[in-house]
């Protein structure tokens, strides 16, 4: 990988809970612990049915009073609707910032000294977060072997930064990343389709199993408790073009997992898949085009 390189992470949304009862309202629909969520740490965290199945993985932030929403902008509408469904007298308003609000992204062994070279703190675990308060950027620490940050400002002060960083890589190589480090992500062809342990949320911290109730609570927790849990996520790989989110990994003739993202390599694609964890070590694991899957790893490890 390069020593460091930037990418605009146009395809993301941002949405923000602001009011009285937005943390209230959030420990009741999200699977983390809103009270563990600060300005210095991030969370992973995941919005799910009544059947236990997420509808949208976030990455929270703290801005100020304010709760920071980020997903793939694809499902943003839908699932800013979803989330108004739930908000009845509570004293929160939800809305979509992306037209005024942006993210970017710096990967790369070298991308600490970037942000030192910008006069922007550098968090040194995932999920922490430093917040420049003189320009309005909160940096974010992501998951991942290879350093990878994630840089949050008003559209405008991004923008005005992004000429001293160099040409700007395409959000494949974000994905790539986020792939090889074990996050999952949900879009439309995959919402309702997963419980979160199957995506590894609960080994990525992103449930909690003693915050008390939530949408979906009972399902995870049973889950969790009856030690029951038969898919998880792996890192695959192919020839040939990514398959897209949502298609079928099968043995045998029979489905046996189910794409969750994917991005196109030199070598043919990689991509992250939910598994029956019986079939992992098959070496005769197909698409539905009868390409050959290699699983690699559970991703993270």
């Amino acid at each position: 990988m390069n020593r460091r390189f930037f990418i605009p992470l146009d395809p993301l949304a941002t949405l923000r809970a602001h009011g009285a009862d937005a943390d209230t309202f959030l420990q009741g629909q999200l699977s983390n612990d809103l009270r563990a969520l600060t300005p210095e740490r991030g969370q992973f965290s995941s919005f799910n049915s009544a059947k236990g199945r997420m509808l949208a993985i976030f990455h929270l932030l703290r801005d100020g009073s304010d709760v920071l929403l980020e997903l793939p902008d694809e499902i943003a509408d839908i699932t800013l609707k979803r989330l108004r469904m739930f908000v009845l007298r509570a004293a929160v308003t939800l809305e979509n910032i992306s037209p005024q609000y942006a993210a970017i992204g710096l990967i790369g062994s070298a991308a600490d000294d970037q942000l030192a070279q910008l006069q922007l703190p550098v968090p040194s675990q995932p999920m922490d977060c430093i917040r420049d308060h003189a320009r309005g950027i909160t940096v974010f620490r992501r998951h991942g072997q290879t350093p990878r940050f994630s840089l949050h400002a008003p559209r405008a002060v991004l923008t005005a930064l992004m000429p001293l960083l160099g040409e700007p890589a395409p959000y494949c190589a974000w994905q790539r990343a986020q792939i090889e480090a074990g996050e999952p992500v949900i879009y439309n062809a995959t919402r309702d389709h997963f419980v979160p342990q199957m995506a590894n949320l609960d080994q990525l911290g992103g449930i909690s199993f003693d915050k008390g109730c939530y949408t979906g609570q009972e399902i995870v927790a049973r889950l969790h408790y009856l030690g029951q849990i038969k898919r998880r996520l792996y890192l695959c790989s192919s020839e040939g073009a990514r398959p897209p989110p949502g298609a079928e990994v099968l043995c045998a003739g029979a489905v046996i997992g189910e794409v969750v993202d994917a991005v196109d390599t030199s070598a043919g694609t990689l991509f992250s898949a939910v598994l029956q964890t019986t079939f992992a070590e098959r070496t005769d694991l197909h698409l539905a085009d009868t390409r050959a899957v290699q699983v690699r790893k559970a991703p993270g490890t």
